[in-house]
């Protein structure tokens, strides 16, 4: 399915374990789609537009730090999804940003038919990965000719999109400090996209390059070695370039797809995490720890892989979750990248191995390994990339149902978690949309709550506990929360707890702290009875709503940013004076304090002498866009 990023969670009330609260950080966000942390405790927040925010003591930065808006082709499931801060950013300044690049200013930027208000959406385009260098003392702003492109430099070199999902995803820097991103197959999603997909958008992108031939192959796309699409890339973040150690790494091309693909064999893994404590430093030994990867799924299922090697294959589009796909097994597609050593065009007429030769189920026992269609004797030779299944960790369906793998015998089987029987035990439960979350010893939680990954689910609103041994193996999943909202992003902050960011109408960034182990700081709830008018201007202020997760007493302060003197009272009044005719705004911030210290701070706006316009809209363009996607018309 689409991972749509439209309303499409069901309403329910929520609900967490006992000693757990869920609390408001910032709202006022939108289209949030994730944020990190830099060594001094600031967040940076990205939106799905192109902007990435900072926050500061809980307050957000006037301006974004990097606005890619006019670049950024932000349609349906695309826009910049990835993001991440260099290892040593607060010496460097680096950051790193991953889109869906806008067609208009891909094919026009630089020349005259160039516009910033025009964007060319639902067309053929690329992904795109760039770093920029932060300035100034306190790195708020980038150095826009600190521009570097890592991928996608030209129409030719990027991440093929070729359809309105299955675009770019999770970028994050391993402990070696190589650069990982996912990119999707960029295949269609409306039906069992072989090549040439109709729906799709392969005729303008065999014409412009972003595709070759041999690439014109739909989802199996993500098989192909030679492709970015469909994988977990590893690069050198200073070039771009694949890093030696890489599975398929070729030094007479570093910059070639297969010099860069780290894993394969995914359909949209929108979003990845990495197992904190696990890989090496040293980029040489190719050893980047265990990563989770959430691979949205199509027809029925979706999965939670583990990633603890190069060149794993998680089997899409031969597989969905633990089952075959529907529609794409028993087709006979060639790989390109794999030419039969039989073929002579007479007794062997199959000059490529297709895609189900190369990729079998996987088996405790590898007897027959991957024989040639042609001759059941010869193997497809070891110099050809050939691959079994890497099964997910658990897969969900789409309606209700969780599953394990095992094996019996030598023959690859499931278990539903709930069946008394499963390997695996835990509870049925369903989804639409895997996000992979944090795992770490989670000094902030309980000791039950240790060691565990937490992972949600978009659309579903919910997160559970996965126990995971050191071989990377699940061995319990619980339910932990559910009725959160849609998720678009988990992860940990440096106080321990578990940050989400609810995404949709109402957009928020959440945490989830345990109260029997953190003072949670207060939350400041501020409104005004008037925003604007003229001078002099009477405004009450309520603050009253302010309140404390351990429910202790607050104390208030308000600072009404008019230079005057401040009030400790909850729910104030202020008039605020300009000379006549001159504009004056005033920033108004109420700071909250409980009885340990801890602050949160809500600020408002009050406008003297300077009444908004009132804005008519008559008209929209056709494939005008909103947060949602593309606003249809027809005559």
């Amino acid at each position: 399915m689409l991972l749509g990023f439209v309303h499409m969670g069901v309403l329910q009330a929520q609900t967490l374990p006992a000693g757990f609260v869920s609390s408001l950080v910032s709202d006022g966000w939108f289209s949030p789609v994730g944020a990190t942390w830099d060594a001094n405790g600031r967040v940076y927040v990205w939106e799905k537009s192109g902007r990435v925010w900072i926050m500061e003591n809980g307050v957000r930065l006037p301006s974004p730090m990097l606005n890619l808006v006019d670049e950024v082709g932000n349609w349906a499931d695309h826009g910049m999804l990835g993001f991440a801060l260099d290892p040593n950013f607060t010496s460097n300044g680096r950051i790193y940003a991953m889109y869906v690049v806008d067609r208009h200013h891909l094919i026009h930027y630089g020349t005259p038919n160039y516009s910033s208000l025009t964007n060319d959406f639902g067309t053929a385009t690329i992904g795109r990965i760039v770093r920029y260098t932060a300035i100034g003392p306190s790195f708020n702003t980038v150095d826009p000719a600190s521009r570097t492109v890592l991928l996608g430099e030209t129409i030719t070199t990027g991440a093929p999109i070729l359809y309105n999902t299955h675009g770019v995803g999770t970028l994050l820097f391993a402990p070696d400090g190589t650069l990982l991103a996912t990119i999707g197959e960029g295949a269609s999603a409306a039906s069992a996209d072989l090549g040439s997909a109709s729906e799709s958008y392969f005729a303008q992108a065999l014409n412009d390059g972003i595709i070759t031939a041999a690439e014109n192959v739909g989802a199996f796309r993500s098989q192909l070695i030679n492709s970015f699409s469909g994988k977990v890339l590893r690069m050198d973040p200073n070039t771009g370039d694949g890093v030696p150690s890489n599975p398929f790494y070729d030094p007479a091309q570093p910059r070639a797809p297969r010099s860069r693909v780290w894993e394969l064999g995914l359909r949209n893994p929108f979003r990845m995490t990495h197992k904190e404590g696990t890989g090496s430093t040293d980029p040489t030994t190719g050893d980047v720890g265990t990563l989770f990867i959430g691979d949205v799924g199509w027809y029925t299922w979706e999965e939670m892989n583990v990633c603890t090697q190069p060149g794993q294959n998680f089997g899409w589009p031969l597989f969905e979750g633990f089952s075959p796909a529907p529609g794409y097994p028993d087709v006979n597609i060639e790989n390109r990248d794999a030419e039969n050593p039989l073929y002579n065009g007479v007794s062997c007429t199959q000059r490529y191995f297709r895609f189900k030769d190369v990729l079998k189920e996987d088996t405790p026992v590898h007897v027959n390994g991957h024989p040639n269609p042609y001759d059941a004797g010869q193997q497809v030779p070891n110099y050809i990339p050939k691959f079994f299944h890497s099964r997910p960790s658990i897969d969900w369906r789409h309606g209700n149902q969780s599953r394990c793998g095992a094996f019996s015998g030598d023959t690859a089987i499931t278990f539903d978690l709930d069946d008394p029987l499963s390997p695996v035990p835990g509870p049925r439960f369903g989804g639409n949309a895997p996000v992979a979350g944090p795992w770490r010893a989670w000094s902030g939680f309980p000791a039950q709550y240790q060691n565990s990954a937490f992972h949600a689910d978009y659309a579903q609103g919910w997160i559970r506990r996965f126990e995971y041994n050191a071989q990377g193996e699940v061995q319990t999943v619980h339910d932990f929360a559910s009725g959160l909202g849609m998720i678009s992003w988990m992860g940990q902050g440096p106080d321990g707890c578990l940050y989400y960011l609810k995404y949709g109408t109402g957009a928020e960034l959440r945490r989830i702290c345990n109260t029997t182990t953190v003072n949670l700081p207060p939350v400041a709830m501020a409104t005004q009875s008037v925003q604007f008018g003229p001078g002099p201007l009477s405004v009450s202020f309520t603050g009253s709503g302010s309140s404390d997760p351990e429910n202790g007493a607050l104390t208030y302060l308000w600072n009404f940013g008019d230079g005057g003197s401040t009030s400790s009272l909850p729910n104030p009044t202020r008039i605020f004076t300009a000379p006549a005719g001159q504009p004056a705004m005033f920033t108004v911030t109420l700071t909250v304090t409980d009885n340990f210290g801890q602050q949160a701070t809500k600020q408002l706006v009050v406008s003297v002498n300077n009444t908004p316009p009132v804005v008519a809209i008559t008209s929209v363009n056709n494939g005008a866009t909103s947060w949602w996607g593309l606003i249809p018309f027809s005559n």
